[in-house]
């Protein structure tokens, strides 16, 4: 189960990627609202990296569709830096235009994550949550930062399986649980 506090949301730091004003000061407002204390929001592409270079944010919220330079541009740059840790940024891309193709594209440039517009805050939640819980291993290959498919982990015989513990949150800690098929659907 994938779960995210309000601590960890309040110590992420933040980047919105939107060439619409409108729309970066709506997503400021939203993950302010969550308890995010660092957020940072871009009009493109170019100063966002520059910003990102400067100062890696735990997570980037990048809309798809821009006019000087689009998502498939970011994560182009972003996945194919030098720096292993700054290639290695989580993305989540946001669109109002959720489309296979789109979808597919994004996961090929190395999008963590996908957020269809209007963004809706238990959503937004939700990829966070699977943001801060993905263990899944980034490794080079051809200069560019990709997603490795993980290895399944062998199945124990019924004799030496343990029980199961059930995760219990602490008070005051607002606990929320990613979509099981979130995982499945980044794993291609």
């Amino acid at each position: 189960m994938n779960v995210i506090t309000s601590q960890v949301i309040k110590r992420m730091d933040v980047v919105i990627i939107d060439d619409s004003q409108r729309i970066r000061s709506l997503m400021a407002a939203l993950l302010r609202d969550l308890g995010c204390l660092n957020v940072r929001p871009y009009e493109g592409v170019v100063d966002a990296c520059v910003g990102i270079e400067r100062t890696r944010p735990g997570l980037v919220l990048c809309d798809w569709r821009m006019a000087a330079a689009n998502g498939g541009v970011f994560l182009d740059r972003i996945r194919t830096n030098n720096d292993d840790h700054i290639a290695k940024t989580p993305v989540i891309i946001v669109t109002g235009h959720g489309s296979r193709e789109i979808l597919a594209e994004a996961m090929k440039k190395g999008a963590t994550q996908f957020l269809v517009k209007p963004v809706v805050p238990l959503e937004l939640l939700k990829k966070m949550a699977f943001v801060h819980n993905d263990r899944r291993q980034m490794v080079r290959r051809q200069g560019r930062m990709v997603y490795v498919k993980p290895k399944p982990e062998p199945k124990p015989n019924a004799a030496s399986a343990k029980p199961v513990k059930s995760f219990t949150p602490i008070k005051h800690q607002a606990p929320v649980t990613a979509a099981q098929t979130d995982s499945d659907v980044w794993e291609l």
